[in-house]
């Protein structure tokens, strides 16, 4: 297993302005889409489990949001 590792093309490290645009672009999109989540949400669902579900889907995408504006620690 090593040897295959070892052989692995190595990645370029990333260029810090072009990875924060990206980064910056992925909130934006998640942003967008806890939007879309809430107005789901909104419908009023008669089904709790429904509910539920569309209220632990906004929780993960606000939870990776939060974890794309962090700082990077190295």
């Amino acid at each position: 297993m090593e040897s295959l590792i070892r052989n692995w093309p190595r990645q370029p490290e990333p260029d810090p302005d072009e990875e924060l645009r990206k980064i910056e672009m992925a909130i934006r999109q998640l942003e967008r889409a806890e939007l879309y989540v809430v107005s789901a949400a909104e419908l009023g669902l008669a089904r709790w489990e429904q509910r539920h579900a569309l209220h632990r889907l906004r929780g993960e995408i606000l939870a990776v949001c939060d974890l794309l504006r962090r700082p990077e620690v190295r």
